[in-house]
C-alpha cells in the first residue's frame, strides 16, 4: 500500500512538472554575486526569471510585457498577480495576526509559495526587501525591471 501511495505521489509530481526540482535561488548576497559575476543585465534578468519562480507564471512576450502561463491566467483573474499580490500583502501585514482573515493568511502563504519572499521581506507593518532584493534593485533588476530587460 505504501508503495502505491509513493508511486501515485511521484506520478502526480511528474505530471505537475516538479520532478526536476531546481536549486533554490540565492538567499544571500554572496550567493547572488557568485552566480551573477561578470554577466550582462540580460543574462542576470534571464537567470532571475528562470530561478526565482517567474517562469512558473510568466512567459516572455513582446511589447514590453510578460505573458501568462495557463495556470497563472487564472491567478491573475483572482487578483493574485505580482503587483496586486504585493499591494494586498502590504496591507495585510499592517493587521494584527488575530485580525487576519483566512483569505489574508492564504494570500500570505501564496506570497511565499510564488517565490516573492526571495526578494521581499515581510515584517509586521511593512514589506521591505531582503539583501538579495535590495541588490537586484540597485542593479535595476527589480521585478518590473526584469520584465523590461527580457522584453
Amino acid at each position: 500500500m505504501r508503495f502505491h501511495v509513493l508511486l501515485f505521489a511521484s506520478l502526480l509530481c511528474l505530471a505537475a512538472g516538479c520532478a526536476q526540482r531546481p536549486d533554490p535561488p540565492p538567499a544571500t548576497l554572496a550567493e547572488l554575486e557568485k552566480v551573477t559575476a561578470a554577466k550582462s543585465a540580460h543574462e542576470i534578468a534571464t537567470y532571475i526569471f528562470d530561478t526565482y519562480g517567474c517562469k512558473n507564471c510568466h512567459t516572455v512576450a513582446t511589447g514590453g510585457k510578460f505573458g501568462y502561463t495557463a495556470m497563472c491566467e487564472q491567478l491573475k483573474n483572482k487578483s493574485e498577480g505580482c503587483i496586486s499580490m504585493l499591494t494586498s500583502v502590504s496591507q495585510i501585514v499592517t493587521l494584527p495576526e488575530d485580525k487576519r482573515t483566512p483569505e489574508n493568511n492564504e494570500k500570505l502563504a501564496h506570497f511565499k509559495d510564488y517565490g516573492c519572499t526571495a526578494c521581499h521581506r515581510i515584517s509586521f507593518g511593512s514589506v521591505g526587501l531582503t539583501e538579495v532584493g535590495a541588490k537586484l534593485q540597485t542593479l535595476h533588476l527589480a521585478c518590473t525591471d526584469v520584465q523590461k530587460v527580457l522584453n
